[in-house]
């Protein structure tokens, strides 16, 4: 039997992980779901980096300490190429339509793909007869559990138990795949799937959390805790949380519901195979780890899968950071039937068999002094994983860990199993769920003292690293945040007692600011590029870094500009990231890439740069023994400016990039693999306000005035960072008001699986105008200074709306969304 690692189970079970072999560690650094773990889950993956650093490969620490000056490696300078605003460079064929989507995808003899899917949230298949749908004209092949080439049954997705197969007898949510029909068209596929025979043995099922970790919910499997909990995380514990007493206390529970992404695209794909090669196409954040987890699920090596990404996606925001049951199914129908496969879930599918952000109930408990000196906080966090063994609680710890100074600290974290949305990478993964929650205990402990909530954050912010691991932050923009945003919006003017200012009959002013410190944008590795600097002078980028809307690809062609010293019109990079001609840079997630393969873009600039430089210093040398000069030149004493080489004592002398690389005949090529040091704690920060008019009357809230406020260490491109922070808050928007995934209390079947019901904000519901301002202070890990922008501004606008209503109208809306009815019902009990 193959040797297998768990990924999770590493993280979660401290023995388990304590057992690995060499060989298993090994397996896990190449693992790309534990490579996700590291990207986009720092709490979860944090001790087990401490602990097991040597296992892992990771670089010894340099000892840099939270008490002692640390020099700037990215001194103040004007760049040319980057922090200043650039188009996409994909950006005519996303405009135009005539950029290439695996959605709009044929080819010739090719096969559509349908899913018979279960309608039970929990249940065992007796039986099954395919007999009608085989004889059904244009239907290919089918394929089910009992059918499944040998090879392929033993083949599991994720974590367990419970474990996921390909196609399960037992089935744990509504959705899970029962059959597939390759048919010769899609109607026909559809069809099919209608004319399979089934019979189920319904199983008692749980679709509440909090019935799931009580004693008496039976069990579904073997399962060492209570009731469906599939993991507690071990607390976080600083000082004498248990015994900290404060002058005042303050308590609320407060919850947050299930969220989906809402990608445009829908996610699809397209399989064929090349002889023994598989040809994979694929709506994917992440192709290098897709062709890993297709290797290892149809059994064959790496080399044997090609994957490409054709560089137009309609969207990801996490979810698709790896192939899915789906994508394997299409990939054995195209080999067993020597055809193409194409699969295209419908809405409903990828609303409910795809992963989404969690359910998650927040019981806070905090202690502080009339001064307004924090004391304690005591956080247990509960997360609803669903059908699945997952890890999200303890998602939601960063910001309790490091944002405030906390003399004594308890993190707890539970997660539980339901028959129900499975849980996943969502943008920002738990960070905005740990944000709401924290920021809203803070809000009441200022009022409770009777301090201004902004003055009461600026005393008790903490800016010199964790706590708990001693890792220092590196140039911490927090406090520069909050001011900005607090100016920004008047708040010394405007700020007042609840309810106190109404500015028509029944509709109320109210202003509120909240803070956000999270792990995105730190980059991991692997980091890798390559940079070929042609005959003519003219660049070309090979990244694997995905583009998945936020200008991932023209962000590594700009850092090459700038590294190598050419302008940006000299530089070009693909759309597509094909694994045959690009090495891995991770996954586009958790805001890494502008640290992972910006990083590796840069050290192959500069790889590139310092081969040319040497060629340089030997043509100006040449050049004056032609001359009867004598000349003694080496390389750190030329430079690149505008793709011309100049000496840096007599800048008037110079020659072109294509000069060189002409003479020597060949392109030059610039590489990198470069290994992430672990010295520092790496944080994004952020501080948005708002004022807002609560109707009374209604139960309606209107933002007048939104302020979004990130320290980005460096902007790369200045136009896509602000891009990024207004779509940012505006997704978030719609989860602060409207976007709740509903599920049938007893049938376990989703209530709104579609864009009307769950009720995604349109262009109408958003404010006109979100405010940006980017501090800019540089990070001594980041490229150029920088730390990536794309997930963190999903984080502070629930607590800042929340906290504007509450000084509107005085009252606390602990449950997201905040919809009329529930603004209605508060104010009614007020």
């Amino acid at each position: 039997m193959a040797l297998r690692v768990d990924a999770l189970r590493v993280v979660q079970d401290p023995a388990y992980a304590a057992a690995l072999s060499g060989e298993q560690w090994r397996l896990l650094i190449s693992d790309p779901v534990w490579n996700q773990l590291v990207s986009e889950h720092h709490e979860l993956v944090a001790p087990v980096l401490a602990r097991y650093g040597a296992e892992l490969g990771l670089p010894e620490p340099t000892g840099v300490r939270p008490d002692v000056a640390v020099a700037n490696p990215w001194p103040a300078k004007q760049y040319r190429v980057i922090g200043k605003p650039a188009a996409r460079l994909h950006g005519i064929g996303v405009v135009t339509s005539t950029g290439q989507y695996t959605q709009n995808m044929r080819m010739p003899g090719m096969l559509h793909m349908r899913t018979l899917r279960s309608p039970h949230a929990h249940a065992k298949i007796k039986s099954i007869d395919i007999s009608k749908a085989k004889a059904l004209p244009g239907v290919v092949a089918i394929l089910h559990r009992s059918n499944l080439p040998a090879e392929y049954r033993d083949v599991q997705f994720g974590s367990g138990p419970p474990y996921r197969y390909l196609f399960n007898e037992e089935m744990f949510e509504a959705g899970s795949p029962v059959a597939v029909v390759a048919a010769e068209r899609d109607h026909i596929a559809d069809e099919a799937i209608h004319l399979i025979e089934v019979n189920y043995e319904i199983l008692p099922a749980v679709l509440d959390m909090m019935e799931g970790i009580k004693p008496s919910t039976p069990k579904q499997w073997d399962n060492r805790e209570t009731g469906t909990i599939v993991g507690i995380t071990p607390p976080l514990v600083r000082g004498t949380p248990e015994a900290a007493t404060a002058e005042v206390n303050v308590e609320a529970v407060l919850t947050k519901s299930t969220e989906q992404h809402v990608a445009l695209e829908l996610s699809n794909c397209l399989m064929h195979w090349d002889e023994d090669r598989l040809i994979a196409y694929y709506t994917t954040q992440y192709a290098h780890g897709c062709r890993a987890g297709l290797a290892k699920a149809l059994k064959i090596p790496l080399n044997r899968v090609r994957f490409i990404q054709v560089g137009y996606m309609g969207s990801g925001y996490g979810y698709r950071s790896s192939v899915d049951l789906s994508e394997v199914h299409a990939a054995i129908l195209a080999k067993i039937t020597g055809r193409p496969v194409k699969n295209m879930n419908t809405r409903a599918e990828d609303f409910v068999t795809r992963t989404h952000r969690p359910e998650c109930r927040n019981e806070m408990k905090l202690g502080v002094n009339r001064d307004g000196t924090l004391q304690y906080g005591r956080f247990r966090i509960y997360a609803n994983v669903g059908a699945q063994r997952a890890a999200a609680a303890n998602g939601s710890w960063f910001n309790m860990q490091n944002l405030y100074k906390f003399p004594n600290l308890k993190l707890e974290g539970i997660d539980v199993f339901t028959n129900s949305y499975k849980a996943g990478a969502y943008r920002c993964v738990g960070h905005p769920n740990g944000t709401f929650a924290l920021e809203m205990i803070v809000e009441r402990a200022a009022y409770a003292v009777g301090m201004d909530p902004v003055e009461f954050r600026l005393k008790n912010l903490n800016e010199v690293g964790n706590p708990d691991t001693r890792k220092p932050f590196s140039n911490p923009g927090m406090r520069d945040c909050i001011v900005a945003a607090s100016e920004r919006v008047g708040w010394k003017q405007k700020w007042h007692a609840p309810r106190a200012r109404q500015v028509r009959p029944g509709v109320f002013h109210g202003i509120g600011l909240a803070a956000h410190a999270c792990s995105h944008g730190a980059g991991t590795d692997p980091a890798t590029g390559q940079v070929i600097v042609n005959t003519d002078g003219s660049v070309q980028c090979l990244s694997g870094t995905t583009e998945i809307g936020g200008g991932q690809r023209t962000e590594m062609a700009m850092i090459a500009a700038e590294a190598l010293g050419v302008p940006l019109n000299r530089v070009s990079i693909t759309t597509q990231v094909d694994t045959d001609s690009t090495t891995d840079t991770g996954v586009t997630g958790g805001s890494r890439q502008t640290n992972s393969g910006g990083r590796g873009m840069y050290e192959a600039a500069i790889d590139a740069k310092r081969q040319i430089l040497t060629y340089a210093a030997q043509s100006f040398v040449q050049s004056a023994r032609r001359r009867q000069q004598t000349l003694q030149l080496t390389p750190d004493e030329l430079d690149i400016e505008d793709g011309e080489i100049f000496i840096k004592a007599t800048p008037s002398t110079r020659m072109r990039i294509e000069e060189v690389a002409g003479t020597i005949g060949m392109p030059i090529l610039g590489r990198a693999i470069y290994r992430m040091d672990h010295d520092w704690e790496r944080t994004a920060w952020a501080a948005h306000a708002t004022e807002v008019e609560v109707d009374t009357g209604v139960g309606a809230i209107r933002i007048t005035r939104y302020v979004a406020v990130h320290d980005v260490g460096q902007a790369i491109n200045r136009l896509a960072v602000e891009q990024q922070i207004e779509g940012g808050v505006v997704m978030a928007l719609g989860a602060v008001f409207t976007e709740e995934l509903l599920v049938d209390g007893s049938m376990g079947l989703s209530l709104n699986p579609n864009m009307l019901d769950y009720r995604p904000l349109s262009i109408g519901d958003v404010p006109e105008n979100i405010e940006v301002i980017l501090i800019e202070r540089p990070k001594q890990y980041g490229v150029f200074g920088a730390h990536g922008v794309g997930e963190p501004p999903m984080g502070p606008p629930a607590p800042a709306i929340a906290a504007a209503v509450y000084n509107a109208v005085g009252v606390w809306m602990d449950n997201m969304p905040i919809s009329r009815e529930k603004l209605l019902a508060a104010l009614k009990g007020r």
